[in-house]
């Protein structure tokens, strides 16, 4: 499968993230472990088939093969927890990610209606490590993306990796912190639930009881992840 721009562009912004943020994984030498993960990682992706044109989030699919990659040149292996802190330093560390994400207004009708298209798009997917799911609005501040499948878990799950997907799953909530909602989920398919139930909230609109639901489905999730809490 071919990277595409927006992925070959991505992974030029992230390299000195990367280099920065290997030492959480006991790694010595940062550089080295790079040029291996790369080798990994093009190999994995060669491998893939390309997409079709009802298969989306191929970046997110690029992510997953690049933990993968990351996680097959470890030696040690490091604990769910150890992953998960690196994968959130890594991809929020860098200024200009921080920045686009706090600026992405996830509730803007616009985000709204084109998560839907993609939705739909997604309906007609042909590969085997894609995303399939639909939105439904509830109110100007409030939708739900439901996901019946998760190419991050099928890919990994390929590869013998299904206990590391919550290591990127924890990531939605930490953009939900940068970006300007909250974000709850009840269930997802790396932990046996049937779907993925992704619910956006405005901050602004929010409830205390949203408030405190999405912090307690982010503890919850981690548990049935293997991790521990903060």
């Amino acid at each position: 499968m071919k990277e595409g721009i927006v992925i070959s562009v991505s992974w030029r912004l992230l390299k000195g993230s990367m280099l920065a943020t290997l030492p959480i994984l006991g790694v010595e030498d940062p550089r080295a472990f790079y040029k291996k993960v790369r080798a990994i990682y093009h190999r994995e992706m060669a491998a893939l088939p390309e997409y079709g044109e009802g298969d989306v989030l191929k970046l997110n699919l690029a992510q997953a093969v690049m933990l993968g990659a990351i996680y097959e040149a470890c030696d040690p292996k490091p604990d769910i927890d150890t992953l998960t802190r690196f994968y959130h330093e890594f991809l929020t560390r860098p200024a200009i990610v921080r920045k686009l994400m706090g600026r992405r207004d996830m509730l803007a009708p616009s985000e709204v209606q084109r998560q839907a298209d993609i939705g739909k798009r997604s309906q007609r997917a042909t590969h085997p490590f894609t995303w399939q799911f639909s939105v439904k609005v509830e109110d100007q501040d409030r939708f739900t993306a439901t996901f019946t499948r998760c190419g991050i878990y099928d890919y990994l799950k390929s590869r013998g990796m299904a206990h590391i997907v919550p290591a990127m799953c924890a990531i939605d909530y930490d953009m939900g912190e940068i970006s300007n909602h909250l974000f709850l989920r009840d269930h997802t398919l790396a932990t046996g639930g049937a779907v993925c139930d992704c619910h956006y909230v405005r901050k602004s609109a929010a409830t205390q009881e949203e408030w405190e639901k999405s912090q307690d489905d982010r503890r919850r999730e981690a548990l049935r992840g293997g991790r521990t809490l903060e």
